[in-house]
């Protein structure tokens, strides 16, 4: 550490120059070669003047003079250290800059190490080749660990992948995320991670190491006795006369809105009254109940996935779409719904292509939510109480398969499942339980207590 004597400078001296000398007047020091004090338009600054071993004269500045106290020896310290670096063969103008450019790149590299920046650029650019240009992978990920995005890959640990698990348990809706979920969330960036070692992005996976904790009881237990499993069933009687009954409630009210609007000085309105389809809810209703689809696949449903002229609907839903074999509807139109959407395609003017539910504003596609204003009306007039969403219509429908003894793979193709697994784990409780018809082959072969015959037998 300098000491006062070090230089001959004064902090008296100092703070008198700083106020009365010229600009770019010099201070220097007897006893620091080269160790001066500057004078500015703002006040002073502490330097030290070298020449490199290349002959070239050199400027360091050393620190701004605040009142010439710890200014001045902190000045005095470094134009020291320096001044021992030259007489060891270190230029110090040269070591500066070595920490600069060391200090740059290693920014560079944290900055290409992000979580965020591989995601945005390199495996954005490998999602391209996807179908769907990996949008769904690239929006999982950015959704699921936002709060990791400017983590530099390789300094993610263990404890951040814990605490993400337990935080993402809980939505910000507070609503209990499925474990699927989170393991699909996880594995996706598992890939993404993968994928960066390959690249050469970063040395290791910090996930080959850990393993997320299994699902929680509470959960594994709303999952198979909870609201899910309710939700999972057919629509009753009276949920079902209730549909209908709004529907046509809704359809009337929509009419006549039109006619009050169209009285009341908005003549210019088209009349709605001898269309098919006063609304494109109602086609939207009439098609989710006869082929089960998730509502999201029909905002994205074209009329070349809807051929009416052979009476077929095939699609890969939006949700498997990602995948390497995603799976694929083909379900064939029976006449009555064949003539329904044959009746919407006319009244939009036979388009050879395009969304068969194409925004009534601007031609495009409409929100995945746009259906929901319009089942709540029709709930409403239906006079239903119980709680059933839109996607019951997809419960209904599976679910009546399976009651109705539908073999369960060709109920998981009708509903866009590559495997029977998901419609055994939360539909197969509504089966026949072909268990105790088989045992009924076989329950009178020795009687019972009532059975004379047998009774005689045993004596």
């Amino acid at each position: 550490m300098a000491k006062t004597g070090d230089t001959s400078i004064t902090k008296t001296q100092a703070v008198i120059f700083a106020r009365d000398a010229t600009n770019m007047a010099e201070l220097s020091c007897d006893k620091i070669k080269g160790f001066h004090l500057v004078k500015t338009q703002k006040g002073a600054t502490w330097r030290l003047r070298y020449t490199d071993f290349s002959g070239k004269r050199r400027k360091l500045s050393l620190g701004k003079l605040v009142d010439g106290t710890s200014d001045r020896m902190k000045a005095v310290d470094l134009a020291l250290g320096y001044r021992g670096d030259l007489s060891k063969g270190k230029d110090p103008v040269a070591e500066i800059t070595k920490l600069k450019t060391k200090f740059k790149s290693d920014s560079e590299s944290r900055e290409s190490r992000l979580l965020r920046t591989y995601l945005e650029g390199p495996y954005k650019s490998h999602q391209a080749n996807k179908k769907d240009a990996g949008r769904h992978t690239l929006d999982l990920i950015s959704r699921a660990f936002n709060e990791l995005l400017d983590t530099p890959m390789d300094a993610i640990t263990k404890k951040d992948l814990t605490d993400w698990q337990d935080g993402y348990r809980v939505g910000n809706d507070g609503k209990t995320r499925a474990h699927s979920t989170t393991v699909r969330s996880f594995t996706a960036l598992r890939t993404l991670l993968r994928h960066a070692v390959q690249s050469g992005a970063i040395d290791l996976d910090p996930t080959t190491n850990f393993k997320l904790s299994s699902e929680a009881d509470e959960d594994k237990e709303k999952r198979l006795n909870g609201d899910a499993l309710v939700k999972r069933r057919m629509l009753t009687p009276e949920e079902l006369i209730g549909i209908s009954n709004g529907i046509a409630l809704y359809k009337d009210e929509l009419i006549n809105k039109r006619e009050n609007s169209k009285k009341h000085g908005q003549a210019s309105l088209p009349s709605l009254e001898h269309l098919a389809h006063p609304h494109w809810f109602f086609p939207f209703f009439r098609l989710a109940a006869y082929t089960g689809m998730r509502p999201g696949d029909f905002y994205s449903l074209n009329w070349q996935e809807l051929n009416l002229n052979f009476s077929r609907l095939v699609k890969v839903p939006n949700k498997t779409r990602h995948h390497g074999n995603p799976s694929k509807l083909d379900l064939p139109l029976d006449q009555n719904i064949t003539e329904v959407m044959d009746s919407w395609h006319k009244q939009l003017g036979s388009p050879v292509n395009g969304l068969v539910f194409p925004s009534p504003v601007n031609g495009n596609k409409m929100d995945k939510k746009a259906h929901i204003r319009h089942w709540k009306a029709v709930l409403q007039l239906g006079e239903i109480t119980s709680d059933i969403d839109f996607y019951s219509l997809r419960h209904h429908y599976i679910s009546k398969l399976v009651a109705n003894s539908v073999p369960l793979f060709t109920v998981a193709r009708l509903a866009g499942h590559k495997s029977t697994k998901m419609i055994e784990e939360h539909y197969g409780h509504l089966a026949p339980h072909a268990a105790a018809e088989a045992l009924s082959l076989i329950s009178g072969d020795f009687g019972n207590d009532n059975n004379q015959e047998f009774d005689k037998a045993k004596l």
